[in-house]
């Protein structure tokens, strides 16, 4: 019944009778790339043995000017007999029959239920009241007298598409939309918010050249974005994104230099010059006519609704927009030279209107027979490259002055060029995303030339049949390892393309997980574009927003399956995160060096796996095993919002094992029950510099460099560091001095109170408690200088004065609130403290020495 022209726009049961079916049909009345219907209608069709025989609907009452466009259909469950259709059609509207499709009547012919009618016409009926029905299109409408009258409810976001209603509750519902998914518990009174699932459709991605960099995107329906890739808090909110100018459509261009300026792009050739400084939007469009509700045939020049602007790499003052001819400027966009004939085969055949003989739809979107794809070479400046959406691929090697047609000849016409990704290793080599899902057609398609377009290589082996692909990214470090973005997710070749496999967090062939990481996997999700930023992979995805893959050293360093290895750390930037993650920020990275390693097995019972930091001469600063430690941190005492603590135990799974260093020294010993406010117990963090990383397992010992450096934004010298470390280095063993002395204290007081206990069956019992009552004393006295021992619970120390170790940890924190030299007070502050803790540890060496060593002298007596 259904051929290649035609489809389903509604298939609804009849509630009571699961072998009655109502259909809407519609036939594909004209796309850009070639389908015509030859004038036929849709038509409303019913089925009453379950979908094997048809009849269409032909009742009085339904339109009968012309032909007709989509359909909606809608069974009341209160009321089988009753039937709504909403139909695209010249006498259109929304129609009802109370005798199950006999006849029909239009009630409604609203022009807001039937507005841009290919995109919406749904129509809902409310599963226990009959009177009561729901459109979607632009906005969201509900009637309650059987569909006559319609009345508007607020949802959060426009563009209704789809909406369930809980059989059993009308007043349960889930609204699709254009800007997500939101529900309702009060039939439509109020909806939740869409901010709690990361479901944004971005459509290209790409980053700048600050630190920390920040990812840009145009999402659907919405506005472009400008995201810090990472941030000192507990996670990316609201605070850390802005928009850019542009609109939902288009590329974003930040300036090279100076990211404050950012072009952006929209639907209908609209581009704006953002500048963060002022906030200032200037319209900078090529050729500023509003093509609104043209087709393409009358317009001067072809934009399509995700047109390319691309910065030149070479000359942060040239930008670059393509239409179905290629654009140049070179300042600002106060001005554009067209520096290309038509790039596409300009067919007039499919340049007219798009839509129907009855609602035509002209956004721009639509327009067919522009640039899809452009680049310039990064190694070789007036290198350009270009990919029409009707498959056609011309290369430039003199700035614009001459083009050069360089189709693959197997391409099959009126493909689309999605992408294309000029090397950073060798000026002739580009690699060329090709998709072709727009005529059903789901392969993939992959090319590369290594010789300016002058012959291709298909490379898709490994790809699913069905992963037709939008993007392929080359490594800018390693030549042979490329990036696909596919409709199915990410895939990874490490032989340029010869085979493909899925892009996981695991190295190729290995077993393990991402150990001792605190990102997700990425879901199975259509990647619509992706970059690499320094070491790392950034994605763009169709409905799950914008992914990070924080570092792809290992890919980089991929090697054989079932070894035992080191992966040489990316350098690592003092750059740390405040919190501890929350529900609804985006992540940030792990803080510090993430450090790779592969294990042939994993450890047997009894064996330990260690991985040490070393400095430049071999001395080792810090030590993380595969044992559990030996004590648990005590409750309370770490701030709930504060900087996490680095895992104490190291990952030691067969295969890919990942460990996120937070650069610092052990941190200062604890004592149960210790409790502090705002204090700093973990060690300090190694100044910038060189260091070295070691991995001992199963008897081998792997030692890789490790860099440390500074944020790139800060003037802080080396010598500044050197002086936070050493002081920081001071505290953290006062402070182990201090707490060990506090431990030491408990365990006398524990033995000299057994040891009178012991004593009270003796005749020496009065004088043994006497002298232990006295040495109490006097060590309580130093404990209580040491630490406030009153304190319970977390905040105790608002009630209780806080203690020297407490200053002193608090001082810890004040010196290491930021990556410079300690302020001159502070050196005051530690010299008080030093001088008051010493004190107290020369009175309980005293204490030792002569009192402590009086009453053992006692107890033997």
């Amino acid at each position: 019944f259904v051929d290649d022209k035609t489809g389903a726009v509604d298939l609804v049961l009849d509630p009571t009778n699961p072998r009655v079916l109502y259909a809407g049909f519609w036939q594909v009345v004209r796309l850009p790339w070639g389908f015509e219907s030859g004038g036929r209608g849709s038509a409303l069709y019913k089925s009453t043995d379950g979908g094997d025989t048809w009849h269409k609907l032909t009742g009085e009452g339904l339109p009968s000017k012309g032909v007709w466009g989509r359909i909606g259909v809608a069974v009341s469950p209160a009321n089988p007999s009753r039937v709504w259709a909403i139909i695209e059609a010249e006498d259109g509207g929304v129609f009802r029959s109370d005798d199950a499709g006999r006849t029909w009547r239009r009630i409604n012919d609203d022009r807001r239920l039937r507005q841009r009618a290919w995109y919406y016409t749904h129509i809902y009926a409310d599963p226990k009241n009959a009177e009561s029905v729901y459109v979607l299109n632009v906005g969201f409408f509900r009637s309650l007298d059987g569909g006559k009258t319609f009345s508007t409810i607020a949802v959060p976001h426009g563009d209704n598409h789809d909406l369930w209603i809980a059989p059993e509750d009308p007043r349960r519902m889930i609204n699709a939309n254009d800007g997500g998914a939101n529900v309702s518990l009060d039939g439509g009174a109020s909806w939740s918010r869409q901010d709690n699932q990361p479901t944004a459709h971005f459509y290209h991605v790409i980053t700048d050249d600050r630190f920390p960099y920040h990812v840009y995107g145009a999402q659907q329906d919405n506005s472009t974005v400008a995201i810090a890739s990472r941030n000192r808090g507990a996670g990316l909110g609201a605070t850390d994104f802005h928009e850019v100018g542009g609109c939902e459509s288009g590329y974003i261009a930040p300036k090279p230099g100076d990211p404050s300026v950012v072009f952006a792009g929209c639907y209908g050739g609209f581009i704006s010059r953002y500048d963060h400084r002022t906030g200032e939007v200037r319209n900078v469009t090529v050729y500023p006519d509003d093509p609104m509700g043209h087709g393409a045939e009358g317009m001067k020049y072809r934009f399509q609704w995700t047109f390319p602007i691309v910065a030149s790499p070479h000359d942060p003052g040239v930008v670059y927009a393509a239409g179905n001819v290629l654009f140049r400027s070179t300042n600002e966009g106060q001005s554009w030279q067209a520096i290309s004939p038509d790039l596409t085969r300009n067919d007039p055949g499919k340049l007219g209107p798009t839509g129907g003989p009855i609602t035509r739809d002209n956004t721009s979107v639509e327009y067919y027979g522009t640039i899809f794809a452009f680049a310039e070479s990064p190694l070789q400046k007036g290198l350009l490259w270009a990919g029409s959406d009707d498959g056609l691929v011309h290369v430039s090697r003199d700035g614009g002055a001459s083009w050069a047609n360089v189709t693959p000849k197997d391409l099959p016409e009126w493909s689309m060029v999605s992408q294309v990704d000029p090397s950073r290793h060798e000026a002739g080599t580009m690699f060329l995303a090709v998709n072709r899902y727009k005529h059903d057609d789901f392969r993939p398609f992959l090319y590369v030339t290594r010789d300016y377009g002058q012959s291709w290589t298909k490379i898709t082996s490994g790809l699913p049949a069905d992963a037709f692909v939008r993007v392929a990214r080359q490594d800018p470090v390693r030549p042979d390892l490329l990036y696909a973005g596919t409709e199915t997710g990410a895939f990874v070749s490490f032989d340029a393309g010869g085979r493909w496999e899925p892009l996981g967090m695991d190295l190729p062939g290995q077993t393990g997980d991402d150990a001792g990481a605190t990102a997700g996997r990425l879901p199975v999700v259509p990647i619509t574009d992706m970059v690499v930023h320094g070491q790392d992979l950034v994605v763009a995805t169709q409905g799950r927003s914008f992914w990070i893959l924080d570092d792809v050293s290992p890919l980089r360093q991929a090697a054989p399956a079932g070894q035992t290895r080191l992966y040489t750390p990316s350098p690592a930037v003092r750059f740390f995160a405040g919190g501890r993650g929350r529900p609804g920020l985006g992540q940030n990275p792990p803080s510090g060096a993430i450090i790779y390693y592969a294990l042939a097995a994993a450890p047997k019972e009894g064996e330990e796996v260690t991985l040490e930091l070393l400095d430049a001469g071999g001395a080792v600063l810090r030590r993380i095993s595969s044992r559990p430690p030996a004590e648990a941190a005590s409750p309370g005492d770490d701030d709930e919002d504060g900087p996490p603590r680095a895992p104490a135990k190291l990952p030691a799974k067969a295969g890919l094992n990942r460990f996120a260093w937070d650069l610092r020294l052990e941190e200062a010993s604890r004592f149960p029950g210790l409790i502090l406010w705002s204090g700093e117990l973990r060690g300090p963090v190694v100044p910038p510099g060189r260091y070295q990383v070691r991995l001992t397992a199963a008897g081998q010992a792997l030692t890789e460099p490790l860099e440390v450096r500074k944020d790139p934004r800060l003037s802080t010298t080396d010598a500044d560091f050197a002086k936070q470390y050493d002081l920081l280095r001071k505290i953290r063993d006062k402070l182990t001095e201090t707490h060990d002395a506090v431990a030491r204290i408990r365990a006398v007081r524990e033995q000299v109170n057994g040891a009178a206990a012991r004593a009270k069956t003796t005749p020496a019992a009065a004088e043994v408690a006497a002298a232990a009552e006295a040495l109490e004393k006097k060590l309580t006295a130093v404990e209580e200088a040491l630490y406030q021992t009153r304190n319970r619970s977390s905040q105790d120390p608002l009630n209780f004065p806080i203690r020297l170790n407490n200053k002193l940890a608090a001082l810890a924190r004040a010196v290491g609130s930021a990556d410079a030299a300690p302020t001159e007070q502070s050196y005051a502050v530690y010299d008080d403290l030093l001088g008051k803790i010493d004190a107290e540890l020369a009175t309980l060496a005293r204490l030792v020495e002569s009192d402590l060593a009086r009453f053992n002298q006692l107890v033997r007596e």
